[in-house]
Order: C-alpha cells, then structure tokens, then sequence
C-alpha cells in the first residue's frame, strides 16, 4: 500500500495541531503511528533521537519534514501520517523553518520504503499548490480531496 492509499484508509491524518516545539510535534504526530499499531512507542523517541544526534536531516523542503527512525527502533510495520500544525516550529534548519507540515514515515524493514510510496512523496512535497492547500485546509475531508487529486497525478 503506498503514501497515497495508506493515508486514505487509516486516518492517520490531523489537522491544526498545537505542539509547542519540534519535540512536541514529533511526539503528537509519531502516536498517529502508535494509534494505527504500525509502531511501539519507542519508534517516537526514536525519531526526536536521531534528529538530536544528526542534526534536522529530516526536513525535506521548505516547511515540510518527514519524521522517520530505524525499522529495529519498535517499527511494527509500514505506515504513514499526515500532521499540519497550527504554529511552525523550528527544526533548526535556516532554509526551511519554519514547519507546519510533517509526513511521518515507518517501514517494517529497510527494502520496505517503496520506490513508489518515496516518490508520492516527493511529487507531493514538491507540488507548492498541494502544500499551501493542504496549509489551509479546516478539515480531514478536504485533505483527502487534495491527496486523491495528488495520487492521480503521481501514478
């Protein structure tokens, strides 16, 4: 199941969630992952870890990160989720902060981050109409209007 259809049909998407910092932001949208059983909660902590050590290597563009750890860090399987936030949050990255969009990611091992699902992501993220749309949107209904029309055109 890739990005696009795993969003659709395990609503591991929030809207206009308060987090006070990118720690806060992480935690918030990694119990998404958590809720749908793709995860233990170690994978969260696993996640704020690896950007400690490594710096915000998970900020992919301007205002958009994709949290991530190791499979071996209490991955259960391979899932996704789709937070925006009320505020941006630093992550430490001149360029691209603030962030108000993170994508999670989780993979039940290595070969399991699909071609296909990494490249929905990165035609979506870079898509700037789908991101200012997904920036406004009130409601989950209308993400998955944007994501529908955005898998169409990713296939």
């Amino acid at each position: 199941m890739g990005f696009f259809d795993y969003l659709l049909k395990n609503g591991t998407i929030e809207l206009n969630v308060e987090a006070t910092d990118w720690i806060d932001a992480i935690r918030k949208g990694g119990r998404l992952l958590v809720d749908a059983g793709v995860c233990e909660p170690r994978y969260i902590e696993a996640m704020i870890t690896g950007c400690v050590r490594n710096g915000p290597y998970i900020v992919i563009g301007p205002g958009v990160a994709m949290p991530h750890a190791r499979p071996e860090n209490g991955s259960l399987g391979t899932g996704y989720a789709l937070v925006t936030l009320k505020r941006g949050v630093e992550f430490g990255d001149e360029d691209n902060d603030p962030i108000d969009i993170l994508i999670f990611m989780a993979a039940k091992d290595q070969a399991t981050h699909t071609e296909e699902s990494v490249s929905q992501i990165a035609d979506f993220c870079d898509n700037e109409d789908w991101l200012m749309e997904l920036r406004v949107a009130k409601d989950v209904p209308t993400v998955e209007a944007i994501l529908k029309r955005a898998e169409k055109q990713c296939l």
